[in-house]
C-alpha cells in the first residue's frame, strides 16, 4: 500500500498595532467539571499513523505551499516524517484546561461522499482555532485532517494550516 504525506504550511502574516489584552482562557466553573464529551481522536490518529510509518518503509515525500504559490516537493526519511509530524501531536484540542473552549459539528458531505468532524473556537488567545476530520462515508476511515492554528504577538499573526492526507 503506497502512503503519502502532504504536509501543505501556509504562513500568513498580518502586521497592524494592536493594544495588549489578556485573552488567557478561563477554567470551566464546577458544574462542567466532569466533562463526558468525546472528540474524535485526532492525536490517537496521528500517534498511530506516525508509529505505522516509523516501522514500515513507505516511500515518504513532504509538499510546502509558500505564500507566493509555489509548491516544491521531496523525499524525506521516516525519521524526517517523525519531526515534521510533532507539529500535529502539538495541536491536540482534548486537555480538559481548553476542551470546553471548542464546539463540535459533524456532518454528512454528499459532494466529498465523506462525513466531517469539525471543531471550532471563537477564543481568539488559542493556537488551534479549527480542525476539520473527513472520514470516508463507506469505510469510515480518514481521508483529510486539516488544522487551522493561529498565533498572536504584539505587532503581527502567524496562520498555519496543516494538512494530513491519507
Amino acid at each position: 500500500m503506497k502512503q503519502t504525506l502532504f504536509i501543505g504550511l501556509l504562513f500568513i502574516v498580518f502586521i497592524s498595532c494592536k493594544s495588549k489584552k489578556d485573552n488567557t482562557p478561563t477554567p470551566p466553573d464546577q458544574s462542567t467539571a466532569y466533562d463526558t464529551t468525546t472528540f474524535f481522536d485526532v492525536k490517537g490518529f496521528f500517534e498511530s499513523e506516525i508509529k505505522d510509518v516509523a516501522t514500515t518503509p513507505y516511500y515518504i515525500y513532504t509538499t510546502i505551499t509558500k505564500d507566493e504559490g509555489n509548491r516544491d516537493s521531496f523525499p524525506i526519511t521516516s525519521k524526517d516524517f517523525v519531526q515534521l509530524a510533532q507539529q500535529f501531536l502539538d495541536k491536540d484540542i482534548t486537555g480538559k484546561e481548553i476542551k470546553h473552549f471548542y464546539k463540535e459539528n459533524i456532518f454528512r458531505d454528499l459532494s466529498s461522499k465523506s462525513v466531517t468532524f469539525n471543531y471550532s473556537t471563537t477564543n481568539k488567545a488559542l493556537d488551534v482555532q479549527n480542525i476539520d476530520v473527513l472520514l470516508d462515508e463507506e469505510t469510515q476511515k480518514v481521508k483529510f485532517i486539516f488544522i487551522r492554528a493561529d498565533k498572536t504577538y504584539s505587532d503581527s499573526t502567524i496562520i498555519t494550516q496543516l494538512n494530513w492526507n491519507k
